[in-house]
Parts: C-alpha cells; sequence; structure tokens
C-alpha cells in the first residue's frame, strides 16, 4: 500500500511539472507600417521625379507606383490644356481632353529605381519609386521628334495623291497631331527650356491642313436620266454625313452614274438595272463599281426605278458609301 500511494505521488508530482515547463509561444506583433507608406509623397525636384503605391503584389505595387507618377503630370496637362483651349478653338472639335487621357496612359518610364519597400501584410505592398527626370525628358522628346517627323513624311508624299487620298491621310495625320498635345504639355511643365509655342503651333497647322482639305473636297454626282433617283440618293448621303455635294464638277470629285435598263421575259418578269458608277478626280479615275439591281416588273419601269432607288439606299445605309459605288473615303 506505501508503495502503491508513493506511486501516485510520484505521478502527479511527474504531470504537474511537465504541465508547468510547458510555457506558450509569444505572438510575434507585426512590424510597425513605416511612416512613408501614408505620408505625404515628397515634391518632385530638377533631378527627380516620385511615385507611391500599394497594391497585392511588389510587381504591381510598382506598376501602380508609375502610374501614379503619370497620372499627376496628366492632371498638370488638363489643366494646361484648359488654359489652351480658352485662347484657340483649333483643339476643342477633336476631343482632346479624351485623347489627352489616352496619350499620357501609354506614357512609359523606364528610368526608375524602387526607394522604399514594404510588405504590409500577406496581400499588401507598398513601395515608392523615383525616377531619372533628366532621362525622362529626354526619352520624351525623342519619342515626340520621331513621331513629327513621321507626320511631315507622310504628309509630303501627298503631293501627287488623288483627292480622296489628300482627305483620308490628312484627316489621319490631324488625329496623328492632336495626339502628340499630352506629350508637348508635359514637357512645357517640367522643362522650361522646351518651346511649347512651336510644338503647339505644329499641331494647330495639321489640324487646320485637314480642316482645309476638308473644305476643298467636294463631290459633283451626276450622270444619265435614267440615274436621276440613284444620284440622289448618292448625294443625300454624302451630304448626311457632312460632305460638300457641289453643282460643278471643276475642282470637285465626279461621280458618274449610267444606268441601263432589261426586263428579263420569264414566268416572273424581272427588271435588270445595270448601275454603273465611275469615280474620277479631275481625269484620273480613282473609284468605282458596276452595280446589278433587279426588281420585280408589273409593267411600270417607273415603279421598278422607284423601288430599286430604295434598296439601293438601304444597301448604302448598311454597307457603306465605299462598298456600294467602289471608293475610299474615310467616313466616321
Amino acid at each position: 500500500m506505501k508503495i502503491f500511494t508513493a506511486f501516485i505521488v510520484t505521478f502527479t508530482i511527474l504531470v504537474f511539472t511537465g504541465c508547468g515547463g510547458s510555457t506558450p509561444a509569444p505572438v510575434k506583433k507585426p512590424a510597425p507600417i513605416p511612416a512613408w507608406v501614408n505620408s505625404i509623397l515628397p515634391n518632385d525636384t530638377q533631378t527627380t521625379m516620385y511615385g507611391l503605391a500599394t497594391a497585392k503584389t511588389r510587381e504591381a505595387a510598382i506598376n501602380a507606383a508609375l502610374s501614379d507618377m503619370v497620372s499627376r503630370l496628366g492632371t498638370t496637362v488638363e489643366s494646361s490644356f484648359e488654359s489652351i483651349e480658352k485662347e484657340t478653338n483649333n483643339f476643342s472639335e477633336l476631343s482632346m481632353k479624351s485623347i489627352i487621357k489616352a496619350e499620357i496612359s501609354k506614357i512609359k518610364v523606364n528610368n526608375y529605381k524602387v526607394i522604399k519597400a514594404h510588405r504590409i501584410s500577406y496581400r499588401e505592398f507598398a513601395v515608392m519609386i523615383a525616377t531619372d527626370k533628366p532621362k525622362f525628358i529626354q526619352g520624351l522628346k525623342e519619342t515626340l521628334a520621331t513621331r513629327k517627323k513621321s507626320i511631315i513624311q507622310k504628309d509630303e508624299a501627298l503631293k501627287y495623291q488623288d483627292a480622296l487620298t489628300r482627305y483620308n491621310t490628312r484627316k489621319v495625320l490631324s488625329k496623328e497631331a492632336s495626339s502628340l498635345l499630352p506629350t508637348i504639355l508635359i514637357l512645357a511643365e517640367i522643362d522650361a527650356s522646351f518651346d511649347k509655342k512651336a510644338n503647339t503651333l505644329f499641331v494647330s497647322t495639321k489640324q487646320k491642313e485637314f480642316l482645309n482639305e476638308s473644305n476643298r473636297l467636294g463631290f459633283y454626282v451626276a450622270g444619265n436620266r435614267k440615274s436621276a433617283k440613284f444620284i440622289d440618293k448618292i448625294k443625300n448621303y454624302l451630304a448626311s454625313r457632312g460632305f460638300h455635294v457641289v453643282s460643278s464638277k471643276r475642282d470637285a470629285v465626279e461621280v458618274k452614274v449610267i444606268t441601263t435598263d432589261n426586263v428579263e421575259d420569264s414566268h416572273i418578269r424581272i427588271a435588270v438595272l445595270n448601275v454603273n458608277v465611275s469615280v474620277y478626280d479631275k481625269t484620273k479615275r480613282i473609284g468605282g463599281k458596276n452595280i446589278i439591281l433587279k426588281e420585280r416588273y408589273n409593267g411600270s419601269l417607273n415603279s421598278v426605278y422607284k423601288n430599286a432607288a430604295i434598296h439601293l439606299e438601304q444597301d448604302v445605309q448598311e454597307k457603306g458609301i465605299n462598298d456600294v459605288i467602289g471608293i475610299n473615303l474615310s467616313i466616321d
């Protein structure tokens, strides 16, 4: 009995001694968030530009910080544009604010380094980046010069082109020139030596050149007597899209429509109309198409032509004037 009692006492002591020796591991406190994460971003200097962002990963945070850097430039550019818009109407009709936002988003910052980084939590990372401002400026200038040179070369190649090609190309060049404005305004803000006036003049000049080309472009639509209804439909469509329909073919794009008809004898009599369209810039043929229209013939050619004109108009609305009469005209 004494032996059993001693065993019980010894076992109890061991149990309590074992439990007492097991102390819980201390809970590790998260590292404090550095002050820079929630502080105001340092002001850009003559040599450095900054960006700050948080995201799920380090890479995502870097991309967001780069976007932050560029978007702050974009805010400045928009306010600069508003002052230009008050001085001139050259840019207002081309939805420049939407162009500014689109072009700003394309700007890439390559010369940067991560100067601060901190993992806030398992799914959140903060970074601060800095970029070499002079190199950033030089990169923008080189890009601007390359794009301007391309526009100038395309414009110079138009000298011997036909009226539609000139119109289409100058329309594109006007938009390309307009897309340079965000870069121009950014450079004007961050580089005191940049010639803002000369570069904005380049943009407005290309826009005016397109406007002049648009004003010069006229369409003279004519043909034989049987084509009268088709001529009216073509004229109406061109006018509805803002193009000039003129009464003289001098210095105009001539759309010549010649129509012939034939009634096929069969169980159901069908009138076949051959609408031949030829498009000229002076004496140079620049387009055209032969259109075959078939209508049920009930004894009245007037009814046939009326229905055919309606169907031609439907084709123009659905397929576009380019496909129907065989031309290449840029239409918004």
